[in-house]
């Protein structure tokens, strides 16, 4: 009887090592939450159009586009209407396309300062599509996002947070834009807005 029990026992003890021994290509690994996109503008010169590849540089409203600029080693993208002796500027900053599944958990982030704006109608406005084709601008639907952008009273060129910004409204394949507004004939509307390290994670 005691004999029994032993191998019982040995054959318990097999039993469970043979079924926790499992074949690695059948391990259960989490997906891996790949980032939407993530640009610190460090690529370019000092004051130099802003081509960078998968993003779109796009003048609406006159000829100015966004450039890069570069202080204190610390490189970001920039809108100036100064000097551009256009009536109206309005300057597209589009991302790469990322995707957004139904009730993702994915985020916007960014950092944001102004320089010399003195009305809310020179503006920088941060917004989403997800029917844009990566060319027609325009033609696209594009929703605003609520960012923490500095205003008039806000310290020139001091970079702030834009805050957490949820995109689990949002399904598809996603652009995020950063459109400027303003005007280099007029001197309440000449002021620049300068965006660093955005990400979508």
């Amino acid at each position: 009887m005691k004999t029994d029990k032993i191998k019982y026992f040995a054959l318990a003890i097999i039993m469970v090592t043979a079924l926790g021994c499992v074949d690695e290509n059948d391990q259960r690994l989490p997906k891996y939450n790949k980032v939407g996109f993530s640009q610190d503008f460090n690529a370019g010169a000092d004051n130099t159009l802003l081509e960078i590849e998968n993003w779109v540089n796009f003048a609406e409203a006159g000829t100015a586009k966004w450039k890069f600029q570069v202080f204190s080693n610390n490189g970001y993208a920039e809108f100036s209407a100064f000097q551009t002796n256009e009536n109206l500027n309005i300057g597209w900053l589009i991302s790469p396309a990322f995707t957004l599944v139904e009730n993702n958990s994915r985020k916007l982030r960014f950092n944001v300062s102004q320089s010399f704006v003195s009305s809310p109608a020179n503006k920088l406005e941060v917004l989403i599509s997800t029917d844009f084709d990566g060319t027609n601008v325009t033609a696209a639907t594009w929703t605003p996002l609520e960012a923490a952008i500095p205003g008039t009273d806000a310290p020139f060129f001091e970079f702030f947070d834009s805050g957490i910004i949820p995109l689990a409204a949002f399904t598809g394949n996603a652009y995020i834009a950063f459109r400027f507004t303003g005007s280099g004939n007029d001197s309440n509307l000449d002021g620049s807005y300068q965006v660093d390290n955005a990400s979508v994670y």
